[in-house]
């Protein structure tokens, strides 16, 4: 039931040549592939006729390569940077005026991997893709990535009762069961959008906590939080914390976007 549930959202995280290659040690690389096959990634995508077509004529399902539309990117990083602007004076006072760090406001930003305490740079050179990080500090800062060109994993320790993962794909996923192309069409028909990027999303539940999938640039994105004690910790058994992540995002290779 569980594995029908993960692959009914939409799209299974394709990755090429098996174990991924790292600056790790093999044990890491075995335990980071295992992980990624037992949770059967899913992402929402909108299909056209031409992708219903062909998905009613296989069960097989098979990856779809695509590019990330990167003048988007540039748009939505442009959009925010004029908003922060407006707003630089009153942020600079709040800033003062606080304590810790406080999350971005909603909306995709760049931030370079050389300022992320735990990201190794090396990792975010080899995503070819959006890589797209959650923005509050609680988390950035706590979070590893896992690269190849197409797709990238992310993780991180929240605290000692939970845990995050967000991972990233262009590869799309057609055919394939008959129930899960239906659902797929189903999920499509009435997407809702989150406020701060403007991506479809769908939220999920599932034995160890919720997933958040949403579709931006091209890509297909999955944000996971699994908690030890799901059904009573309101970051896995409401939908109020993984949307605010989901809100205000980072990227991370914002050199990609550049001159593209």
């Amino acid at each position: 039931m569980k594995n029908l549930l993960f692959a009914g959202i939409g799209l299974t995280l394709v990755f090429a040549g098996g174990v991924i290659a790292q600056t790790r040690s093999a044990e890491d690389g075995e335990a980071l592939q295992q992980t990624l096959q037992e949770k059967a990634v899913r992402i929402p995508a909108r299909p056209t006729a031409t992708d219903a077509s062909k998905e009613d004529q296989s069960r097989a399902a098979r990856p779809l390569p695509r590019q990330p539309n990167w003048a988007e990117v540039r748009a939505d990083l442009e959009r925010t940077a004029g908003e922060d602007a407006q707003q630089q004076t009153s942020q600079q006072t709040l800033s003062r005026a606080q304590t810790r760090p406080v999350a971005p406001p909603p909306g995709l930003r760049a931030l370079t991997a050389n300022r992320l305490a735990n990201v190794e740079r090396a990792e975010v050179d080899r995503v070819l893709i959006p890589l797209l990080l959650p923005a509050h500090p609680d988390i950035r800062d706590k979070l590893k990535v896992y690269g190849m060109e197409n797709v990238y994993t992310a993780t991180a320790a929240i605290d000692e009762n939970a845990s995050l993962s967000i991972t990233g794909t262009c590869n799309r996923v057609i055919g394939g069961d008959p129930r899960v192309v239906e659902f797929r069409k189903r999920l499509a028909e009435k997407p809702r959008r989150l406020s701060g990027t403007g991506a479809e999303y769908h939220i999920s539940r599932n034995d160890y906590g919720v997933d958040l999938s949403f579709s931006k640039f091209g890509c297909g994105y999955v944000m996971n939080i699994e908690c030890g004690n799901p059904a009573d910790d309101q970051r896995c058994a409401a939908d109020a914390y993984v949307g605010s992540l989901a809100e205000s995002m980072l990227l991370a290779n914002p050199e990609r976007a550049g001159g593209q």
